[in-house]
């Protein structure tokens, strides 16, 4: 029997930014979506920065955007709508009232998403934007989204987001800390020295990582590429010379506002947006050596879109093999010991994956459990004391893109108490934890505790294991025959397991089975 096909269906999706709130409107068809309304409406929130404030007449223009918004999208029957801010709401300490403010007016929720989820819905539209053109990324890849407000960057190596950051470098943010220079003649020297520090700061954030490409995005860049490459127009992802920018912002530099704006066919407002878009690429170039950039045609309203496709994951997700990369990268960062650190995470999924009988827990538990047993360790980067509490505020102040706030703070817990003390109840980080969560994070810790003790040395002389419930124990079986290194070590890591799993865990060469 034929299986029927998807019935096609409405959506909106909505990006609130520093200086406008952007919506889609959106058919659902299968596998793809049909833009059926592009709103714009301007505003301006710079002074979620500036200030770190925002005033009522920037309130009342977003409101005033998302009613607009929201009465178009009840026209066309929208049944689904997720809106998001970024960087201006992150900074500013009153964004709070505008959320209640939307919601209680509008009916509209608007979720103000940190760095990490920018980033994993900007890599979520070049994915498409890839599949569409059959275009592929091997190697190591920097992508970064230049705001308005901020930069969002993003390594992505073999095809996977295995690192993200961002930046306070945004074209508004740059002209509005240089306004007092904006008719003068050192305006465009000062933006160009300042893009490259930005972009030293850029590629030091990211030490070890030596991309191959740039691949750059944004409204000014695409504005660039349309006024530098006019023939290219329509194509979903394009190359921009480098020399090509850096002969454009030669020629820029000695002109004046108005004379820009003719140059680059716009108004002077836009030609001085596009400076340092410009800049901060003619930088990137030189100290990479890379001569081309890709310029996608994307937004993050396109992978918001990617968000409601079948089969996406949906927010603050990423599947197990994007994650995985992002905690190897953690360990090469903090200078860990990778090989160990993927050993200790063998063990643990292989106690995790036989002991399913008695914690019940799921496949993405098993995956935050990989992660924090990859991470566990990088605290020892800080100092080696308390190195299991250096590890759990590394991992709360990373970006990790495709964990959700709740996830994250498993992943820090579960890493924190894989040695020392059990969770007690002056923790009150642990206490602070919805129920459920303490309940994983105490499952989840006792068993990455199995799978330290096994390891000590630090060899990866065991590599497989067996487990087995006999008489209120576990059995761990192992094959190796010395093992009174590991019958120590476990004996006093175990305590937490006993107490969560009601079982004492033995480590038994296979021999005495």
């Amino acid at each position: 029997m034929a299986v029927p096909a998807m019935l096609p269906r409405q959506a909106a999706v909505v990006d609130c930014g520093t200086s406008s709130v952007r919506a889609y409107i959106a058919e659902i068809r299968g596998d793809d979506q049909l833009i059926i309304e592009d709103l714009s409406y301007p505003i301006d929130l710079t002074t979620g920065f500036t200030a770190e404030k925002l005033d009522r007449e920037s309130m009342d223009g977003v409101i005033e955007a998302f009613a607009a918004i929201a009465k178009t999208a009840t026209e066309y029957g929208v049944a689904q709508l997720r809106s998001v801010a970024t960087s201006a709401l992150r900074e500013a300490s009153n964004s709070d009232v505008l959320v209640e403010l939307l919601r209680s007016r509008v009916g509209v929720d608007l979720e103000i998403i940190d760095s990490a989820e920018e980033a994993r819905l900007y890599f979520e539209a070049l994915r498409v934007v890839l599949a569409k053109t059959g275009t592929t990324l091997d190697g190591t890849n920097l992508m970064i989204d230049l705001g308005g407000g901020s930069s969002s960057l993003s390594l992505i190596r073999g095809g996977k987001l295995v690192h993200s950051v961002d930046e306070h470098f945004g074209t508004v943010r740059l002209c509005e800390q240089f306004k007092d220079l904006r008719d003068s003649d050192d305006f465009a020297i000062t933006v160009d020295r300042y893009s490259l520090g930005a972009a030293k700061m850029m590629l030091s954030r990211m030490p070890d990582a030596k991309p191959e490409r740039l691949v750059v995005t944004g409204g000014e860049i695409r504005r660039l590429l349309s006024l530098l490459q006019p023939r290219l127009k329509g194509k979903l992802i394009a190359p921009l010379p480098a020399a090509k920018v850096e002969d454009w912002c030669a020629r820029m530099q000695p002109l004046t506002p108005l004379q820009r704006g003719e140059a680059c066919k716009t108004d002077a407002q836009h030609a001085m947006l596009m400076m340092p878009a410009g800049c901060l690429v003619r930088h990137l170039c030189a100290l990479t050596g890379i001569d081309t950039v890709l310029v996608p045609q994307m937004t993050l309203r396109d992978g918001l879109l990617a968000d409601l496709l079948p089969g996406a994951h949906g927010p603050h997700h990423l599947d197990k093999d994007h994650l995985i990369a992002e905690a190897q990268q953690l360990v090469r960062r903090y200078g860990g010991n990778l090989e160990y650190a993927e050993n200790t995470a063998n063990l643990a999924v292989q106690i995790f994956d036989q002991t399913r009988p008695l914690h019940g827990l799921d496949d993405r538990h098993r995956t935050l459990l990989e992660f924090s047993a990859l991470v566990h360790d990088i605290g020892s980067y800080i100092n080696v004391r308390n190195r299991h509490k250096h590890t759990m505020y590394v991992i709360q102040s990373a970006d990790i893109a495709g964990l959700s706030k709740g996830e994250k703070e498993m992943v820090a817990h579960v890493a924190r108490y894989h040695r020392r003390s059990p969770p007690q109840s002056h923790h009150t980080a642990f206490q602070s934890l919805p129920r459920r969560n303490r309940v994983v994070v105490a499952h989840l810790a006792a068993i990455l505790r199995l799978a330290y003790a096994l390891d000590v040395e630090r060899s990866q002389r065991i590599r497989k294991l067996r487990c087995e419930v006999a008489r209120n124990r576990l059995l761990i079986h192992v094959d190796r025959r010395q093992i009174a290194l590991e019958r120590w070590s476990l004996a006093g890591k175990s305590q937490m397991f006993d107490e969560v799993f009601g079982l004492k865990a033995q480590v038994v060469p296979l021999e005495e089975a």
